[in-house]
């Protein structure tokens, strides 16, 4: 009961803090039968959500023994299909306690049952996918050891990609991957359990690098949230990839990561070399406040006609833009501010975190604003109708003010740029130029690793 019940809920958040949630492959799970999901670790508290709430099947959950600290969480959770992990970093003391989680996870494989771990055994809110720990391997393989082999356990890794991992109505992207087969190592894990182990964890860790836009480093990843910036809808095109596909835009980003990626570890120099004429361009545009679209000659054509509809948009979409702002801007503005003072009084959250915070603080304070508000227009109309067009009128009007005050940023920076191109015209051919020459560099870098990756 209380685990359907916060499955609803969980599965109700995410559906509110999202804009696009996009799943894939999820026909490689198995109906039935014992499963073990592995998943990368970007976002804290929200990741166990998301995959849990959109599971196939009624998971069990391996989650870091801290959360356990109080005997009020201790009462609370253990009253969830929660299994505790006792971490090294945490208190190296009480790693001999992890058998009965061991034990526990052996329990639920052998009643066909599924649970969901993170290998990564830490979240950090970053694109990097930290070092896999072995514990989803050595439950696995031992469960089976402990049956003959007779389980039939899947391992099945799943990849979660968020478009921003802090934004509200943000989007994340969710990748089973194919089911690693433990029945298959039987014969390797007789002879050497150890070494099969390590081998497993192997392969859930390429799954992984396989289903997600892994990146090896911080250096990496701005690179390529530069890319990202300026390249990636051309590369999109001249690949023949849909713009609004969210598949085509993980590969695209798949083949800049892999492409920098060999760079990095076969040309180093010319890495340097890119990357500090990418932040000369990128500081250029953070000095002028102006967005690199602005400066795309791919876009002129319709960027009259785009202005002209935003316009048009703001001008007929204003009264409902006014009455998502009157009955949503509160709780929707309110979670930054707590988070804001949580900041004042100790360390900034991570992006991780933060998330997490916006995600649990959020559906409180609308569930409270929401009813406060359908019980004062209750009060005014005693409407059963009114009160019920008043109900369904909440979330999309706070979709939609959303959306408007996006169109009307971009409104006003587009008028910015106007501003500053009829202003300082020698600054703007300037910064146009540098992105010519920085495109014409990828251009060839592009050309150069497409040679080499043929040859290779």
């Amino acid at each position: 009961m209380l685990y359907s019940f916060i499955h609803n809920i969980s599965l109700l958040a995410i559906k509110l803090f999202f804009n696009q949630i996009t799943l894939q492959n999820k026909e490689t799970v198995p109906e039935d039968g014992p499963v073990i999901f592995v998943a990368n670790h970007p976002n804290f508290f929200m990741d166990p959500l998301i995959v849990g709430s959109l599971s196939p099947r009624k998971l069990h959950f391996f989650a870091k023994s801290t959360l356990f600290n109080t005997p009020l969480k201790k009462w609370i959770l253990s009253s969830l299909p929660l299994v505790p992990v006792y971490r090294k970093i945490d208190d190296e003391k009480n790693m001999n306690k992890n058998q009965d989680s061991f034990n526990k996870g052996y329990e639920i494989l052998e009643n066909n049952g599924a649970f969901l771990i993170f290998p990564e055994g830490i979240s950090m809110g970053k694109r990097v996918l930290e070092k896999i720990k072995t514990g989803a391997a050595r439950i696995g393989l031992e469960a089976e050891s402990k049956n003959n082999f007779d389980l039939n356990i899947s391992i099945i890794p799943i990849g979660l990609s968020y478009s921003d991992m802090v934004r509200f109505r943000s989007n994340i992207m969710i990748r089973y991957g194919n089911p690693i087969k433990l029945k298959e190592f039987e014969e390797e894990y007789k002879n050497n359990s150890i070494e099969t182990v390590k081998k497993v964890t192997g392969v859930i860790e390429s799954s992984l690098n396989s289903l997600t836009n892994y990146i090896e480093t911080d250096e990496i990843e701005d690179i390529v949230e530069g890319l990202e910036l300026i390249y990636k809808m051309e590369l999109m095109t001249e690949l023949g990839m849909e713009l609004d596909d969210k598949n085509d835009d993980f590969i695209t980003t798949k083949i800049m990561t892999d492409a920098v990626q060999w760079y990095k570890d076969n040309e180093p120099s010319l890495v340097i070399k890119f990357r500090e004429r990418l932040n000369d361009y990128i500081s250029l545009l953070k000095q002028l406040d102006i967005r690199d679209e602005f400066l795309d000659p791919a876009r002129q054509e319709n960027r009259q006609w785009g202005k002209t509809r935003t316009i048009l948009f703001l001008i007929i979409g204003s009264p409902l833009f006014f009455w998502g702002v009157l009955t949503n801007y509160l709780p929707y503005r309110l979670p930054r501010l707590i988070i804001s003072k949580k900041n004042l009084d100790g360390p900034a959250p991570s992006n991780a975190q933060e998330a997490s915070w916006k995600l649990m603080y959020g559906f409180v304070l609308f569930l409270i604003y929401y009813t406060m508000e359908i019980m004062i227009f209750w009060h005014l109309t005693n409407d059963m109708m009114l009160v019920s067009i008043f109900i369904l009128s909440l979330i999309p009007s706070g979709n939609f003010a959303l959306y408007y005050s996006k169109n009307i940023r971009i409104y006003k920076q587009h008028v910015k740029f106007l501003s500053i191109f009829y202003k300082k015209r020698t600054i703007i051919f300037n910064i146009i130029q540098k992105r010519m020459e920085l495109i014409q560099f990828i251009e060839e870098l592009k050309n150069q690793y497409l040679e080499k990756v043929e040859k290779d």
